[in-house]
């Protein structure tokens, strides 16, 4: 006699067996189902697309550095004037 196919997943995490039985409990689904479809809606994270002229400096991208160098006083001036700009005053 065949036997059929079995197929059988342990979670060894309270939480998420707490969490599929109450899921299962307010949408009328079994535990299963709400895996299975929290596994179809699940997308990894990709890496980030490449964006023409940045660099990724840890997790953000930036603009690379060109030759002009600008020093802590001129970028404090250059934010003051675009501060006073913004209010209108």
């Amino acid at each position: 006699m065949a036997r059929a196919d079995q197929t059988q997943f342990n979670v060894r995490s309270a939480f998420a067996r707490a969490r599929a039985h109450e899921l299962a409990k307010l949408t009328g689904m079994t535990a299963t189902q709400i895996v299975e479809e929290a596994l179809r809606g699940y997308v990894p994270p990709t890496a980030a697309a490449k964006v023409s002229g940045l660099v990724k400096r840890g997790p953000i991208l930036v603009k690379p550095a060109g030759s002009k160098v600008i020093s802590a006083a001129e970028a404090e001036a250059a934010l003051d004037a675009a501060r006073e700009r913004g209010h209108g005053d």
